[in-house]
């Protein structure tokens, strides 16, 4: 008996010291109630929100509640009505002496990361956790995503409930945009953002110091609105630009005012070489005008060895002859633009090309296009592929026919002409003959009739058994077809013929032509592709590629040009009020080039492209009083070239040095890149900048290195009004002139003074992540989610008990002897019995 309470006694002590628990289940409830109370909050919303929460607490009845007040941070208070007397202020709006309460709330920011962070502190433990939270859901500070792993783990549900942003119907200037890179007198945009909560008017000024650069009315859109001036700001330096908004009945003029500043570089330092010095002044006249520094110069310049190219930030070379030029001057040129990050601008002109073009030239190699001549005229063999076929009956058999002999008109008696016709097929009309008897010929070509169906390629591999026994120099195939043709391995024959020399240019006419077909084998043949509706241009067409066969360049025609792409240098700039050109030299882009502008029939005028670091552009009429003669009186003519010109310049004034300085929420974001003058990342570098504003002094922050050459910090910087804040760049050994090294930032509000209505998205993710909901009734806060918080019981106070228990019944068996005669009679008794 005794052995038994014994080990009784030892077991349950065993596992007292194993300290188990059970883990009993409860639905109690912790609820917190997160209440913003920033600056953007409305004041009436806050007190609908204090009565809401009472409300809440009232009905839900939670076991826990506590109630949290946040904006910059997060506080505890007694009661929601303790949200009504909470100790606040605004930062912006202090004055030099503030005198702050202890531990009042900034509400001119809104952090709800750390408010989310607090109230997980605020829970009770062991019980179902119900967060909810009345915010607009911005954030000036912080980042909700980064809790919401925290609130998932700790099983968190998370309501969110919509406030009422204050300032209904208040607009306000989210941003100044303007380019970093502009120069003096330079023309440039300068966007103001404004965003407006209704639809209103408004008055938007912009202002550099007490100037007013434009002035306009608009009416505001709900969202975000743009209102562009186009401004020209002398220079070079700091240029602190101010925007404006005024409207009547103005809900928060705190936030009516925004300031950029940006650094204004030197105006552009040109060289401009003129091949007739007596026609430059029109040109050059222009240019100054617009603000541009312009050097002139004769072709004799380029006999020099040595030209200090890098000394200006764009070349213009005008008219000027491939002879004027020394093979070092090309050379140095191009290593200009390639390595220095130069401009080069090529306009072209009558003496420009000829016998000795530039074809093949370390300048063509600069520019965009690709010179098609080295001579005028060339020895040409030229065949015409027709198709007769039924479908070209009536007017396009007669008109292509007309365009057959007007190709013939343009030929001299040393050039070869020949026409092969193709319906099913193909018909050698005019055998390739030299075009000495044009009358002959020309009955021949009158006698084509249409019939049949279309098969090109018998057609074509005849066109390309006559020129492959031609001795022209240039043997070319001009193929026009309105019609679907059979299949047949056409890239090989044109291959073939391109191994030959042999080029070819197709003409689709109608919808119904095979235009993919067609436009290949143009492609495989080194030549152009043409798709007309209407066979009147064939004409035009034919005499096109009859001259480009010939190599007559020299385009004397009046033509209007025709803007492809509307880029930032064609900008503002009338070309439908613009006069015609009178001439434009022939030329072939290059597959990288980027045509801004064409003549008639697709021809290049204005092409440009990068070439190495720097711009390379090529105008294909000229800029003076031949072809250019109605345009020198357009208005448009110095804002056009002016534009090219600033387009083209090398844009970093001081390229090995770049300082950048960038407001970020409350910080200021400080970026040095720096090349050295040999073109690598400088060594041993301690970069930092001398921060100066007018009331706090000015302190030095270092940059840290965060890559070769790069070097980032973010500082952070307070609400200013009206002040700027003034970043100069410090180091021993930098490159660059000392005013490219000073930038601006300028903080006349904080973020929470844009006041955006809620963040309605933002709100219902938060709830959906954590299964919440967003925007619920009371009872959807306290609903059964069938779930369960355990609440811990530690077991070993009861083993230990009964332990005891047992220890004492021990003792009593020991020390009482009757017990334990009893005991034993009781034992023989159940023996006895059992025996029986």
């Amino acid at each position: 008996m005794l052995t038994c309470v014994r080990t009784g006694v030892v077991v349950l002590l065993i596992l007292a010291l194993m300290r188990p628990v059970w883990n009993r289940a409860t639905q109690s409830i912790s609820a917190v109630f997160l209440i913003d109370v920033s600056k953007s909050i409305a004041p009436n919303f806050l007190q609908a929100a204090i009565g809401w929460t009472r409300e809440a607490m009232a009905t839900g009845n939670p076991e826990h509640a506590r109630v949290l007040a946040f904006a910059d941070r997060a506080t505890a208070v007694d009661t929601p009505e303790a949200l009504g007397s909470l100790a606040v202020f605004d930062s912006a709006m202090l004055g030099p002496n503030p005198n702050i309460p202890q531990g009042a709330i900034d509400q001119s920011e809104t952090n709800i990361e750390v408010a989310l962070k607090h109230a997980l502190t605020s829970f009770v433990p062991h019980a179902l956790k119900r967060l909810v939270m009345v915010s607009d859901g911005h954030e000036t500070q912080g980042e909700i995503e980064a809790v919401i792993r925290d609130l998932k783990q700790q099983g968190v549900r998370v309501f969110t409930m919509p406030a009422t942003v204050r300032s209904s119907g208040d607009s306000w200037i989210e941003r100044v945009e303007i380019r970093e890179d502009i120069r003096a007198k330079e023309m440039t945009e300068v966007g103001v953002v404004i965003f407006s909560r209704v639809s209103k008017e408004v008055t938007v000024e912009l202002y550099r110091a007490s100037d007013r650069l434009g002035r306009k009315t608009l009416l505001l859109e709900p969202g975000f609105n743009q209102v562009v001036f186009d401004v020209q700001l002398e220079g070079p330096g700091l240029a602190a630009l101010e925007a404006v908004i005024q409207t009547k009945d103005a809900a928060f003029v705190e936030n009516d005012r925004v300031s950029k500043s940006v650094m204004v570089g030197p105006a552009p330092h040109v060289l401009y070489i003129e091949g007739r010095q007596e026609s430059a002044r029109y040109l050059k006249n222009a240019l100054e005008f617009e603000g541009i520094d312009v050097t002139l110069a004769g072709p004799s310049l380029l006999q020099s060895r040595e030209i200090k190219w890098g000394f200006y930030d764009a070349v213009i070379l005008s008219d000027i002859p491939i002879r004027s030029f020394s093979p070092s001057a090309q050379a140095s040129l191009a290593d200009y633009v390639r390595d220095d990050a130069g401009g080069l601008i090529f306009i072209s002109g009558e003496t420009s090309f000829g016998e000795e073009g530039y074809s093949d030239s370390v300048l063509e190699g600069v520019l965009p296009i690709d010179f098609r001549v080295e001579e005028k005229w060339k020895d040409l063999s030229l065949i015409i592929v027709l198709d007769k076929s039924y479908s070209m009956y009536g007017r396009k058999i007669a008109l292509a026919k007309e365009a057959t002999k007007a190709a013939l008109g343009l030929l001299e008696d040393r050039h070869r002409f020949g026409v092969i016709t193709f319906d099913w097929n193909p018909y050698t009309t005019i055998p390739l003959q030299l075009a000495t008897n044009k009358e002959w010929i020309k009955e021949g070509i009158s006698r084509i009739q249409a019939s049949a169906q279309t098969n090109i390629f018998p057609a074509l591999g005849k066109a390309f058994e006559q020129l492959v026994e031609s001795p022209s120099r240039v043997k070319h195939v001009i193929l026009l077809s309105d019609g679907k043709t059979y299949p047949d391995d056409y890239e090989e024959l044109v291959r073939r013929m391109g191994e030959k020399e042999i080029t070819v240019s197709t003409v689709a006419v109608g919808e119904e032509a095979d235009r993919e077909l067609l436009a290949s084998i143009a492609d495989w043949g080194n030549g152009r592709s043409y798709f007309i509706e209407d066979a009147e241009r064939v004409q035009q067409i034919f005499i096109e590629e009859t001259q480009i066969a010939l190599e007559a360049t020299l385009i004397e025609e009046p033509f209007k040009p025709i803007v492809k792409h509307r880029v930032e240098a064609l900008q503002s700039i009338e070309f439908d009020a613009a006069p015609q050109l009178l001439g434009y030299v022939s030329t072939k882009p290059k597959k990288t080039a980027e045509v801004l502008m064409e003549a008639e029939d697709e021809d290049p005028l204005l092409a440009r492209w990068h070439y190495g670091l720097g711009n390379a552009v090529f105008f294909a009429s000229d800029a003076k009083n031949r072809w250019a003669t109605e345009w020198l009186n357009w208005e448009g003519y110095g804002q056009f070239w002016s534009q090219i010109v600033r387009e083209t310049v090398r844009r970093t004034y001081g390229a090995e040095i770049d300082f950048m300085v960038r407001r970020q929420g409350d910080a200021a974001e400080v970026t040095l890149h720096v090349i050295n003058e040999t073109g690598y990342f400088p060594v041993g570098l301690k970069p930092f900048v001398d921060i100066t504003h007018s009331t706090r002094g000015t302190h030095s922050v270092a940059i840290r290195q965060i890559a070769p050459g790069l070097y980032r910090s973010s500082i952070p910087i307070e609400v200013s009004k009206g002040e700027p804040y003034q970043f100069r760049l410090n180091a021993e050994g930098l490159p660059g002139k000392r005013q490219e090294r000073v930038r601006s930032v300028f903080y006349p509000f904080p973020d929470e003074y844009r006041f955006y209505p809620a963040d309605v998205k933002r709100l219902r993710f938060l709830s959906d992540e954590t299964g919440g909901k967003f925007q619920p009734e009371i009872e959807e806060i306290f609903a059964d989610y069938e779930e369960w918080a355990r609440v811990p019981t530690n077991l070993w106070p009861l083993f230990a008990a009964l332990a005891l228990v047992l220890y004492l019944l021990d003792i009593g068996i020991r020390r009482v002897p009757w017990l334990w005669e009893l005991l034993e009679d009781r034992q023989l008794s159940i023996t006895s019995t059992a025996r029986t």
